[in-house]
């Protein structure tokens, strides 16, 4: 019977101990996290106003990023792709 109540003890402690962390630990996580998002979401924005504002000054802006050149395996070789031709 003893360790049935000492069970029941640990059981009731534990509940109310989770409860009172969360009742103060998860609005303080709640608000970092916040937080940060607001933080992440700011500095998102000013990068992108800043890109905007670099190309409103009636400069041209050259995108000079090649575009992903298409890898050939030596082993088969380059595709080429013929048209038939119809002979008049």
């Amino acid at each position: 019977m003893e360790k049935i109540l000492t069970t029941i003890f640990w059981i009731i402690f534990v509940f109310y101990l989770l409860r009172l962390a969360l009742r103060y630990l998860l609005p303080w996580l709640l608000a970092r996290f916040m937080r940060k998002m607001a933080r992440n979401m700011q500095q998102q924005a000013q990068s992108y106003e800043w890109a905007n504002h670099k190309k409103a000054n009636n400069d041209v802006v050259v995108d000079t990023r090649q575009a992903d050149k298409q890898k050939i395996d030596p082993e088969i070789g380059e595709y080429v792709d013929f048209e038939d031709l119809k002979e008049p």
